[in-house]
């Protein structure tokens, strides 16, 4: 009790810092609409998470929004002042949850979604917003939903901390697609960018023609891989402490302050170091491998935790100006498999800080060898 009284004055500190200003307003859905047109509300894909909703649940929830069926209320940032003129195209508002519902009710509100798989209003099936009835058309625009603005002028952990705990959706928020919603900045450009990278793409095992239909393109799974790689470097996944989650959102934070020359200089790093390795290793160079008496059988084809140990060795190693390896190298990292202590920091809970520094070192090993 005694060390609670001392820390008293801490802990009110720290609740005024996370108490969050929010206020409760309704929106029928042409006034919503109408502010996604004019950018107010911001839809963009590149700029929020990737619409995962399928035709069929968006048609759920416009058969529920016509029979004045309750919704889940929908969760806005303001991320400026209502006094405030726009600045630099963004938006006053983003949304930390009820993104799907809304990208749903605007599609089919512009007559980009035909209904389907309805189950009371079946005779609706096929039918786009244009080919209602005038009553329903009527109805809908009407219709109003819950909104639960949040004041956001907040530190951008914070505001981390609330879209993931708002994060209830049918199709949750994955990790990167929250920080992709509260780290804006040059470098959360860049990577999304760089995830579109040819050799990265196909040594991610992405197939460039189904992009759109990839599960870690959709997830945002390949950016977060981007973010590893400028995350970890210059031997900074030795000062992983807090959790991998909170160390990538911390580093993110700190890569967005980067000036355009050090952008600049970050895309010309990945790029070559991509292409070195797809060079060198070929398009399954970040494969897992298990150890068979003198052979090795291939696990699988991409193992995020081989990305690291290569990618980053390469990078913090080599000069990418001019990045060359041993013509020998690419045997010496397989042998690596051979290894049980590197097996191990493969294998199982891989984010945990000894386990990133051991594979990560282990091949910084045999670069550090070769170059004596």
């Amino acid at each position: 009790m005694s060390e609670l009284k001392v820390s008293l004055s801490e802990l009110q500190q720290i609740a005024k810092e996370r108490t969050v200003k929010t206020q409760n307003i309704e929106y029928d859905l042409e006034t919503l609409v109408k502010k996604i047109d004019k950018k107010v509300i911001k839809l963009d894909p590149e700029y929020q998470r990737k619409h995962r909703w399928s035709d069929e649940m968006s048609s759920k929830l416009i058969e529920s929004l016509i029979l004045n069926i309750p919704v889940p209320t929908v969760y806005l940032s303001q991320d400026l002042d209502v006094d405030e003129d726009d600045y630099d195209g963004v938006s006053r508002y983003s949304v930390i949850d009820g993104q799907q519902r809304l990208t749903a009710i605007y599609n089919f509100m512009r007559n980009n979604l035909a209904l389907e798989e309805m189950d009371v209003l079946n005779h609706l099936n096929g039918c786009y917003y244009r080919d209602l009835p005038p009553f329903l058309t009527r109805r809908l625009e009407e219709r109003t939903i819950k909104c639960l603005r949040i004041d956001s002028t907040l530190d951008p952990q914070v505001k981390y901390d609330i879209f993931e705990r708002l994060n209830s959706g049918a199709v949750r928020l994955e990790a990167q697609e929250l920080r992709n919603a509260i780290y804006r900045g040059p470098f959360n450009d860049l990577i999304k960018v760089l995830a579109k990278n040819h050799s990265f793409m196909i040594l991610n095992q992405i197939d460039p023609v189904k992009v759109k239909h990839n599960k870690k393109v959709q997830k945002m799974e390949d950016i977060e891989l981007v973010l590893r790689f400028f995350a970890l470097q210059n031997n900074s996944y030795k000062k992983l402490k807090k959790g991998f989650k909170h160390f990538l959102s911390e580093r993110m934070d700190e890569l967005n302050g980067s000036t355009i020359e050090e952008i600049e200089n970050y895309k010309n790093k990945f790029q070559k170091i991509m292409a070195l390795i797809i060079e060198n290793f070929g398009d399954e160079a970040f494969a897992k491998y298990k150890p068979n008496n003198q052979t090795l059988i291939r696990m699988s084809k991409f193992n995020a935790a081989v990305y690291d140990a290569l990618s980053i060795a390469l990078a913090d190693e080599l000069d990418f100006n001019d990045p060359k390896l041993p013509t020998d190298f690419k045997e010496k990292f397989l042998s690596l498999f051979h290894d049980r202590d590197f097996f191990d920091a493969i294998s199982g809970s891989v984010n945990d800080r000894k386990k990133v520094i051991y594979r990560i070192d282990a091949v910084k090993g045999l670069l550090r060898n070769e170059s004596k």
